[in-house]
């Protein structure tokens, strides 16, 4: 039997033709997933009745296509009973990710990661189920994770809105500073390594903090990033003198800022994404989503 993703089709005047496809194309499904959909015998339906991808469409229509060119996620069953489970519903999960814990799994973290909890917690509602997640964070970061719990839904977030707050080294001399700097991923025999660096020879990074607080030699700042570079927080803070307290990738431990700071510094990164809004695309109500800052950040920031 076959899984359904359903669409209540509006505006079709607006397509270059009323066809099925072309309405799949303008709500950005891949021509790979297109060309899937081709081969399932029964996987599109206008109204109930079978149809094909040059079919016509008109408003109100409602349009099934399979959900089965996607493989359902396969993982070992792990524990899910920590999963901080921030909001739910049909077409979203949202929630709270640790410290240290991987998003997704890789061969050094293959069975503890978010993205197996997710799973292991979704086999007890549906046996279907496709991990997509919509942003992925670092290990080290922590902070809010969205699921799309179908292919609807993760066709059609739409913008977030995000707000990541960090610990830095030092002092910052300005309320609010804005980085427009590339980013760029080194190489090293022509293979990309993990490390990222400002160059003109990068792509485009506009990075937006605020000052929250100065303390004795360290900060609490806001960032709201305008592009999604990998690393884009930690190699911009890093670059301006005030890299991310933890972070020993982009940290200079010579420098006077490093030698000066008192605390113990924890295993990770001082990042997390704290603050999240978007609007929801099926009710058009906006989701607003805010978390604690972890019980570690107490001793920086009170």
């Amino acid at each position: 039997m076959l899984n359904y993703e359903t669409f209540s089709i509006k505006n079709a005047e607006n397509l270059k033709t009323p066809s099925v496809y072309f309405y799949l194309k303008s709500q950005g499904f891949s021509e790979r997933y297109i060309n899937k959909l081709r081969k399932i015998d029964q996987g599109i339906k206008i109204n109930t009745q079978t149809a094909d991808l040059n079919s016509r469409i008109k408003n109100d229509d409602v349009l099934e296509i399979s959900n089965d060119t996607l493989t359902k996620s396969e993982f070992p069953k792990v524990r899910y009973d920590d999963l901080d489970i921030l909001f739910e519903d049909e077409d979203f999960l949202i929630v709270n990710k640790p410290h240290n814990v991987a998003c997704m799994p890789s061969r050094s973290h293959y069975a503890d990661n978010l993205g197996w909890q997710v799973c292991s917690y979704m086999q007890t509602k549906t046996n279907n189920f496709v991990l997509r997640v919509i942003n992925r964070l670092d290990k080290e970061t922590a902070g809010i994770v969205i699921i799309a719990k179908n292919l609807f839904a993760y066709q059609n977030v739409g913008k977030i809105h995000k707000e990541y707050f960090a610990i830095c080294f030092g002092n910052l001399s300005q309320n609010k500073t804005t980085i427009d700097l590339p980013i760029l991923t080194k190489t090293e025999n022509g293979i990309n390594v993990m490390k990222r660096e400002v160059s003109e020879k990068g792509k485009k990074a506009l990075t937006h903090i605020s000052l929250i607080k100065n303390y004795d030699n360290h900060c609490l700042v806001k960032a709201v990033l305008e592009t999604g570079r990998t690393h884009q927080i930690r190699v911009h803070c890093s670059h301006i003198g005030h890299s991310l307290v933890g972070d020993t990738l982009y940290t200079d431990e010579t420098r006077p800022i490093f030698k000066a700071f008192k605390k113990t510094i924890p295993d990770h990164t001082m990042l997390i994404l704290k603050n999240v809004v978007f609007k929801h695309f099926r009710t058009n109500k906006e989701i607003k989503i805010e978390i604690p800052f972890p019980k570690e950040w107490e001793d920086f920031i009170k």
